[in-house]
């Protein structure tokens, strides 16, 4: 079974460390990950990016839910929500489960990277600018340096905080991402010059994969694209430490240029790489009138979001 990260043990830990309960059950052709949540109206179960299906078919699929229908009970969990990494299962093959498409948690699409190919080959992919960019960096007085030390995550969070506060989005807590690197799968890279920090990002490794999670670049010094030269070196550090695949974690496949997403994916796709899609998020409600109140909720507080945004 191909597991994605967010179900693997290291996920597990680091949800753990944020206070949240777990579970795992697993079949002959399933297993999943279920993270306990919390709302108003009650608790959930989540299963980031899973379950993990032996086959992508319904039959596995009828099989992880009837497991998962049942931690739920046990827990007095008004619904399931699922993920399934599975792009074959249909929407029809999930609605006939009792499944209801959701707002998507967890991007449905992300674009990957192939590390198995030549380094030559792989720069060659890549937009030619973001080439030239990296290979100068040395010579501009452009350092890279990575950390595992939690307290390092303050300058990430300090960079986030500048670009959330001119795009107008909430930007990850810092103890959260602290948690992370204390759960032991990820690592900070920065882009120094000068004294000053341009650039930091946050990647995870899991078996054979990195993934770009996280990433602010300071407004200072925007000609030396820091933030270009550090995504070039971590792809380049991940190939040579052996993986076979860096996932950047997130795109969207609309045309429109004023999507929010639209900018970064058209960034993303840049240094090579290629679509995978996934099934989306999808709910199983467990007590109808419950799961109604909940969706209610959610919906006025996207209102409310976009109002004071």
């Amino acid at each position: 079974m191909n597991q994605h990260f967010l179900q693997s043990t290291a996920w597990e830990k680091f949800q753990q460390l944020e206070g949240h309960s777990t579970f795992r059950v697993k079949g002959k052709d399933f297993s999943a990950l279920a993270i306990l949540q919390s709302t108003p109206v009650g608790n959930y179960l989540f299963c980031p990016y899973g379950p993990t299906l032996a086959t992508d078919n319904v039959k596995a699929l009828k099989s992880a839910l009837t497991e998962l229908k049942q931690l739920a009970h046990e827990h007095q969990a008004f619904f399931v929500r699922i993920e399934p990494t599975a792009s074959s299962l249909s929407a029809n093959q999930l609605q006939a489960l009792g499944l209801k498409k959701s707002h998507d948690i967890d991007p449905a699409h992300t674009w990957v990277l192939d590390l198995t190919i030549p380094q030559d080959e792989l720069l060659k992919n890549m937009r030619k600018s973001n080439v030239q960019y990296w290979q100068s960096s040395a010579k501009k007085g452009l350092t890279i340096r990575t950390s595992q030390d939690p307290a390092d995550v303050a300058i990430l969070s300090t960079l986030l905080r500048g670009v959330a506060n001119k795009d107008h989005f909430t930007p990850q807590d810092e103890a959260h991402l602290k948690h992370q690197i204390e759960a032991g799968f990820a690592t900070l890279y920065f882009a120094e010059y000068q004294g000053q920090t341009l650039a930091a990002s946050l990647v995870y490794d899991f078996n054979d994969t990195r993934f770009y999670a996280h990433a602010a670049t300071s407004n200072q010094e925007r000609k030396l694209a820091a933030g270009t030269v550090l995504l070039v070196q971590m792809i380049l550090d991940a190939k040579n430490r052996g993986a076979k695949y860096f996932d950047f974690w997130g795109i969207t496949t609309s045309e429109d240029r004023n999507h929010p997403w639209y900018g970064f994916s058209q960034y993303k796709r840049s240094f090579g790489g290629q679509q995978v899609d996934y099934a989306g998020t999808w709910d199983l409600p467990l007590n109808s009138l419950r799961y109604r109140v909940y969706q209610v909720i959610r919906q006025l507080n996207r209102v409310k979001r976009k109002i004071f945004k």
